[in-house]
């Protein structure tokens, strides 16, 4: 390899190593993301139960008012039943008592199916609640975990930062900027070797993709220091001879 891919190729070391570390913070972060998304989806479920609770328990003060309603309905028939001086009156008033009375029964069913609903949405809330403890608490510790790994890793990155810069300084700022084109698309990975998979035969591949690499690339690599990229996924190459392929 002439100077440019050699630093180049130093560059890719370094540039691989600061995206791993990266990633790997980058990673933590997202997991905690994630659950205090998840969070507050919990709080929300939380929240929608506590008012389905309200509206029920609503409904079942309303239904229970109701009935003391009906209650003294009924009472006031029984009394005027008892009082009643045809027969006429008495079946009339009668009717209307034994109506009220099955409203009433009607009513308390009701009354008995809300308190129920009530008693499983007590239940649920509970449920939810208890689930969204257990995700503040994996917060709390996957933050206290991301914030300790990222610390414990700090120095690494500030000197693999720096020793990118300083190759990098010594690059032409057309060629640095090409590898991190590159290297963005392909998670730090910008350059590859070619590859020769038999050596039998005289073809080469991209050590990336593993597609077809020509051979006016490998005389171009051998002849000249200057940038050759892979036309199918754009990676830098690089004549390696540890990978097979013809270094000169």
């Amino acid at each position: 390899m002439g100077e440019t891919l050699e630093a180049l190729h130093r560059l890719q070391k370094v540039e691989f190593e600061l995206h791993r570390l990266r990633e790997a913070i980058a990673s933590r972060k997202r997991t905690i993301r994630g659950l205090e998304r998840r969070l507050n989806l919990q709080n929300e479920r939380i929240g929608a139960k506590q008012d389905e609770i309200r509206q029920l328990q609503l409904a079942a003060d309303r239904a229970e008012l109701d009935i003391r309603t009906h209650e003294a309905q009924i009472a006031k028939l029984r009394e005027a039943l008892n009082k009643a001086k045809t027969n006429k009156e008495y079946a009339a008033i009668l009717t209307q008592l034994n109506t009220d009375k099955a409203d009433n029964a009607r009513l308390e069913d009701g009354v008995l199916r809300q308190l129920a609903q009530i008693d499983a949405a007590r239940k649920e809330l509970e449920e939810l609640k208890e689930s969204r403890d257990r995700d503040q608490a994996r917060i709390a510790a996957e933050t206290e975990t991301a914030t300790a790994f990222e610390d414990g890793r700090a120095d690494e990155l500030r000197r693999l930062q720096e020793e990118r810069d300083q190759i990098a300084a010594d690059l032409p700022a057309s060629v640095l900027r090409a590898f991190e084109r590159v290297a963005e698309r392909h998670d730090g990975e910008a350059m590859a070797a070619i590859e020769q998979p038999d050596p039998r035969r005289q073809e080469y591949v991209c050590g990336g993709c593993h597609m077809g690499v020509p051979l006016d690339v490998i005389n171009s690599l051998q002849a000249r220091d200057d940038l050759q990229h892979c036309s199918t996924c754009g990676r830098i190459l690089f004549l390696d001879q540890a990978s097979g392929a013809p270094t000169r």
